[in-house]
């Protein structure tokens, strides 16, 4: 028989190697890796910026030409239609839109569709409150004698851009004057394509640098030269 202290030392010595052998011999085994970790972006969508459009809008018997700002879209008749406040829809074929409206309207009405969407090269007639074919020379009597279709007012225009419309003055001679703050920027005389009692057309070419403008279109009187069917039209030069 072995003495009891022997025994004991043995059977430590036995654990400790069996310990050992479990754990290879090589010390306590690392920790598994971590999970990789994701990261999800969320894109936040950006809208596009808004599209401006020319409406003609018969403000005392007179049609004018105004810009207004209208959510993006490839639907450009039926935005301006909306633009002026009409309820309905409108179809293009053949060069000729179709509006159907919700109830009758008005001549005025009339005049604002019809040289609203004639402005788009798709269209040239309309059919509008049981009336077909109509061309801008239907709505003649809501044209005022000095037209300025371009610059639209409220627009912006670039440093160098056109003054053009149609218009009806004596001698077909109007003026096309620049101001800013009250002083004159420029001044420029233009012969329309046709006098009165005939309708003309007319395009200047003007100048001005950044900021707020007012476009002053006139005919000079033949007694003194001062201004006759003035038209002004605000814009914002830009750079």
């Amino acid at each position: 028989m072995f003495p009891e202290s022997f025994a004991v030392r043995r059977l430590t010595l036995l654990l400790l190697a069996a310990a050992l052998a479990g754990c290879g011999g090589k010390g306590a085994a690392p920790p598994p890796p971590a999970p990789p970790t994701t990261t999800t972006t969320h894109r936040v969508p950006v809208s596009p910026p808004p599209m401006t459009l020319t409406v003609f809008r018969a403000g005392g018997g007179r049609l004018r030409a105004e810009a207004v700002h209208v959510p993006r879209t490839r639907q450009v008749a039926a935005a301006a239609l909306g633009a002026l406040g009409v309820a309905g829809t409108v179809r293009i074929g053949g060069g000729t839109a179709t509006v159907t409206t919700q109830g009758a309207p008005s001549d005025a009405r009339v005049a604002e569709i019809v040289y609203t969407l004639t402005q788009f090269p798709a269209v040239q007639r309309v059919d509008v409150a049981g009336r077909t074919g109509l061309t801008r020379d239907d709505v003649a009597a809501y044209l005022p004698p000095i037209l300025v279709e371009s610059p639209p007012d409220g627009g912006s225009v670039p440093q160098t851009f056109h003054v053009s419309g149609t218009a009806s003055v004596f001698e077909a001679t109007l003026v096309v004057r620049l101001v800013r703050g009250g002083s004159e920027l420029s001044k420029q005389t233009v012969t329309a394509s046709e006098g009165a009692p005939g309708r003309g057309t007319f395009d200047a070419v003007a100048h001005a640098s950044p900021g707020p403008i007012q476009v002053q279109v006139y005919a000079p009187s033949a007694a003194n030269g001062d201004p006759q069917h003035e038209v002004d039209v605000r814009v914002t030069v830009t750079p």
